[in-house]
């Protein structure tokens, strides 16, 4: 239950510190909202997400499942942007009151960008770093045992709450219950036999979490660690060549530097 987002695997990513894992996946943010305003200044950001998937043995099919997945977002800010930006830059497109063009659909895709490769990067972080390891690390940075706790915990209780919710869900379907039927109303009244249980259940797992955190002695005394992460010379190497190339993107995506 507490293995989370996290995915056993033996690859490049998974035996990197944590801390130099976290210090990629914030470059990331950064160099995403540097160049948040030209898609093509994030392309290289999104392809480096994509490499760091498939090196964490987590491959490119993920990717491909999230951006498929928010190909509706994709298409709601070109649509937005389009009409912000559609007295700029040469026309693409124009189809009624829609007008494209290419300083609206550079910025479009920015600002997918902008969403979709921290998303990618955090998928990478959590899924190649255990819990273990991860509250470790949070605090290294100087984050509150306490504190820390309940963020891993509440992580790794995501997969299985979304679990319970489709089991609810389905077997509230199997006993006649249409959810896709009625109007806006109707279909909020429908969900209440689905909220209930599903907030019975999570309130018993707590509980019972609850009574094992307490008998194991979580927040009394200084909590130790058996194993801990250890910096190595490609955690150094990592780090140097993330540094150069989201340095040089972000300069670039704040017009410091012309390529």
């Amino acid at each position: 239950m507490f293995a989370g987002l996290y995915v056993e695997r033996k690859s490049l990513m998974h035996t990197l510190d944590p801390r130099s894992k976290l210090a990629w996946t914030l470059m990331v943010v950064v160099a995403s909202i540097s160049t948040q305003f030209n898609g093509l200044k994030s392309l290289p950001v999104f392809l480096s997400t994509i490499l760091a998937l498939t090196l964490s043995g987590l491959g490119s099919g993920l990717a491909a499942l999230l951006i498929f997945n928010s190909l509706i977002f994709l298409l709601v800010s070109t649509l937005i942007w389009a009409g912000i930006y559609s007295t700029q830059g040469g026309v693409l497109l124009e189809l009624g009151w829609l007008r494209l063009t290419d300083v609206g659909l550079l910025v479009a895709l920015g600002k997918f960008f902008l969403i979709v490769n921290p998303i990618l990067a955090f998928v990478v972080f959590f899924a190649s770093t255990k819990p273990y390891h991860l509250m470790w690390t949070l605090e290294k940075l100087k984050v509150p045992h306490k504190l820390a706790l309940t963020f891993v915990i509440a992580l790794s209780l995501m997969p299985s709450m979304v679990r319970s919710a489709r089991e609810v869900i389905d077997a509230q379907k199997a006993r006649g219950l249409a959810l896709d039927k009625g109007g806006v109303l109707e279909r909020i009244r429908k969900h209440i036999p689905i909220i209930v249980p599903l907030f019975s259940k999570m309130l018993t797992d707590i509980w019972d979490l609850s009574l094992v955190l307490a008998t194991r002695g979580v927040g009394y005394g200084k909590k130790t660690y058996v194993f801990e992460p250890s910096w190595r010379p490609r955690d150094t190497l990592f780090l140097v060549l993330s540094l150069a190339f989201y340095g040089v993107v972000t300069a670039w995506g704040l017009g410091l530097i012309m390529l």
